[in-house]
């Protein structure tokens, strides 16, 4: 995992948290995740147009449909002030199972609300980005 940020405690808190969940998804880890998720989490929005509430989400961590995936974040910055932060990242994913396919890469944005003093995300978005030539 590449965190390229400036070095402030804040940004380096959610960077790791974003990390953290890149690696439940990695291990299919419900727990882990469900940690970083606020109960108040609105949904994620997958790169394939597919919104998903904080159930479906832990559901699809668990259980995931394509279990070989191994996901890579480069977490690029940190925006925002008081409760509310965004972290943009890139996510790079391959088929361990397809050596020979390219991998896939992915715009993440995550929104966090700090609640009772612990950081947790409220919302997600995904969007594919366009593949190198």
């Amino acid at each position: 995992m590449t965190i390229a940020l400036g070095g402030n405690e804040m940004s380096s808190d959610l960077t790791d948290l974003v990390c953290q969940l890149v690696k439940a998804e990695n291990e299919c880890d419900r727990a882990k995740a469900d940690s970083i998720l606020a109960q108040n989490f609105t949904a994620i929005t997958r790169a394939r147009g597919e919104e998903q509430n904080r159930d479906d989400l832990l559901n699809e961590i668990e259980n995931p449909k394509n279990p070989n995936i191994h996901r890579i974040v480069d977490v690029l910055s940190t925006l925002g002030s008081g409760d509310i932060v965004v972290v943009r990242s890139v996510v790079t994913t391959m088929d361990q199972a397809d050596p020979k396919a390219s991998p896939k890469r992915f715009r993440n944005i995550h929104v966090f609300e700090k609640q009772q003093g612990t950081w947790l995300c409220v919302a997600w978005q995904v969007t594919a980005l366009k593949q190198a030539l």
